[in-house]
């Protein structure tokens, strides 16, 4: 799990430090009201502070998944700067607060209440929508004479029974007063021993709904100042707060700069490509060689039949095969081109895994060398191999395999790099098939629709999860060990990656005590299984922008298969802060809608049609996120939030059509 935290600690360094300045812009509402309560100099240096982290931490360059200390320093950052984002909404939220309930704004020291400051718009003590007294004060008095108006005129005190004046102009600033006078507080405390001038008149605070920050990343903590465990506003307390923020930030700071400059130089480029990785991973590279059995996929049949029945003489036909990590494309794919029965067909089979590295050059050299028994190595123009290519299948009849392709890359990329199977001369019914994870490269590239590959169905998966636990589809287990076995596959979503992940793990000991304890644990999803079915998930979720990750985990606390209306979703990730403006015109809800695009177009989350019950068999379009990726999601997310499955019955609800944010 570390490698996923580590990678993304200067994501969300980088996040919540935007997020803290912006919401305090010079001469803005909130920066203005804080220089007015006398915190403006502390602000002021948390600011400076947090903004000098930031500049920092830009310099780490994906060191942090390298380097333990390193990535320690970061981890507790970035808990600071949680602390430093909930000091910033409490201060925002008693500017609210006060511009509700203007009359004044009491400061607990210890020692009583004194004012902090009077506003002389206190003539409003009703609420003109709802005639319900504002005043918090108002609990110890009872109104004994009215205006003309409406409003009070005399009240008298609970405690003293006192008649005090209040009327409209005078304001509330008299019962503000008299709540504070020595003869009401030495009444008022003997009457309620828990009573005290510190609670009796303040603002209480206002009902956050949960700040960010859900538990610490590390074994060392931060040691901030607790909020007033009473709820009230104390400058004295919030300015230790942001003072203790600031001194552990200044520390953490001078600890990281100390370590980048420790650090060598050259492991910038290694760690900063992180996710480039498969690139030159030898344990990603696939090729035709079909290894083992393929349960289900009747799908094959109906490729099979294309290549069989194609006979385009002016072009070529592009079969996209689409899934989730692990799904199987790959082996849809071998098994087709293993196939005996197209042999006769073929004058050439091309595999060619492209992965993340769409090189124009390094492909069609790799085709080359499948076509030809000659080397080019000395070749360095594209042009002349594109020539050789071309004369070597020109009337040839050609099955291409591109597998695992990520980049929608542009037309003329594409375009160039099949010229030699599209040309007049050359092409006599080829097929290329792709791979890819990217609905939105199927859809790009694909001229015909795609094949898409969800997980094996249950009977199918059960001889699979067979064979890779016991080694045999057949193996007929003692009872309790199959009625493990099922639990633990119902478990994997019909995902064959997952299940040979698992079947490593299982097959060490076929004993009940050893596999229940896989399905308590859930071992299979540690990302330090090399090739496992997260790290494969990973892979997918390495290729989004922090803040659309942030949407994608944000989702795992709904339960599994849950459906999202698209409105709604973007709301509530608007609430959360987690969609940014992109420096155009462009609305936050649009922003968001491209956000919920990308998971779409990384095959991470997918449409679903939901009937309304209420409008007969129309249909509405909704999304959920994709089989283990949930999983997944619940397990980046687990530093930031907790999820408590009991309710999976739960598919779909209708939430609020509006979200304050």
């Amino acid at each position: 799990m570390e490698a996923v935290e580590d990678t993304n600690l200067e994501a969300a360094i980088g996040w919540l430090a935007d997020t803290i300045l912006t919401n305090l812009p010079p001469g803005g509402k909130l920066d203005s009201w804080i220089r007015q309560s006398g915190l403006g100099n502390d602000i002021e240096k948390l600011k400076c502070e947090v903004e000098a982290v930031e500049m920092t931490v830009s310099a780490v360059q994906g060191r942090a998944a390298r380097n333990k200390p390193l990535a320690k320093s970061l981890a507790l950052v970035k808990e600071l700067l949680y602390d430093a984002d909930d000091v910033v909404d409490e201060l925002d939220c008693y500017r609210l607060q006060q511009e509700l309930q203007p009359e004044t704004l009491l400061e607990t020291d210890g020692h009583g209440t004194h004012q902090v400051e009077r506003s002389s718009e206190n003539a409003d003590v009703q609420s003109s929508s709802n005639s319900r007294l504002r005043f918090e004060g108002w609990i110890h008095f009872e109104i004994t004479e009215f205006e003309q108006n409406g409003g009070p005129a005399k009240a008298r005190c609970k405690h003293c029974q006192k008649q005090v004046m209040c009327t409209t102009k005078m304001g509330t600033s008299v019962l503000h007063n008299h709540l504070k006078s020595k003869g009401c507080a030495k009444k008022r405390g003997a009457s309620d021993p828990s009573s005290s001038t510190a609670n009796a008149a303040t603002i209480p605070m206002p009902v956050v709904t949960g700040s960010r920050k859900r538990m610490r990343t590390g074994q060392e903590s931060t040691h901030i100042t607790a909020p007033n465990p009473n709820g009230r506003w104390n400058k004295d307390a919030l300015s230790e707060r942001i003072q203790d923020i600031t001194s552990q930030l200044q520390g953490k700071h001078g600890a990281i700069t100390r370590l980048l400059k420790i650090l060598p130089s050259n492991s910038v480029g290694a760690s900063s490509s992180h996710c480039q990785t498969t690139i030159s991973d030898p344990c990603r590279r696939t090729s035709g060689v079909f290894h083992g059995k393929v349960y289900g996929r009747a799908q094959e049949r109906s490729i099979k039949k294309l290549i069989k029945e194609h006979k385009s003489t002016t072009g070529v036909t592009v079969l996209p095969i689409v899934g989730i990590g692990g799904v199987g494309k790959t082996a849809l794919a071998q098994l087709v081109y293993n196939d005996p029965a197209l042999q006769s067909l073929l004058d050439h089979k091309i595999w060619i895994w492209v992965s993340k590295d769409f090189d124009e050059m390094r492909l069609t050299r790799e085709m080359l060398d499948c076509v030809s028994q000659e080397t080019y190595d000395g070749l360095c123009s594209f042009t002349k191999l594109q020539g050789v290519l071309k004369g070597h299948i020109k009337s040839k009849r050609v099955l291409l395999i591109l597998d695992d392709v990520w980049e929608v890359m542009d037309d003329c990329r594409w375009n160039k790099l099949l010229a030699p199977f599209k040309s007049d001369d050359g092409a006599n019914g080829n097929t290329i098939i792709l791979t890819t994870r990217k609905p939105s490269v199927a859809k790009k590239r694909g001229t015909i629709g795609p094949i898409n590959l969800n997980g094996l169905k249950n009977d199918d998966f059960w001889l699979f999860f067979k064979a890779c636990a016991f080694g045999d589809e057949n193996y007929e287990a003692q009872a309790n060990l199959s009625d493990i076995g099922q639990i633990i596959a119902q478990k994997l979503k019909g995902n064959p990656l997952a299940a040979q992940t698992v079947g490593v793990l299982l097959k060490d000991r076929l004993t009940v005590d050893h596999w229940s304890s896989i399905l308590m644990t859930e071992d299979w999803k540690s990302l330090q299984h090399t090739g496992g079915i997260m790290s494969s998930l990973k892979l997918s979720y390495d290729e989004m922008p922090y803040l659309v990750q942030q949407c994608c985990s944000y989702c795992s606390i709904f339960p599994y298969g849950y459906e999202f209306h698209d409105q709604e979703l973007v709301r509530l990730w608007i609430s959360q802060g987690f969609v940014k403006p992109d420096h155009s015109s462009k609305s936050l809800e649009v922003v968001g809608r491209y956000y919920l695009t990308d998971l779409v177009n990384l095959g991470l989350f997918e449409e679903v049609e939901r009937k309304r019950s209420s409008l007969g068999s129309q249909t509405q379009t909704c999304y959920a996120m994709c089989g283990l990726m949930h999983d997944f999601a619940m397990l980046v997310s687990r530093t930031e939030c907790a999820t408590l499955d009991v309710c999976n019955a739960v598919k779909f609800c209708q939430m609020y059509t509006t979200c304050p944010y």
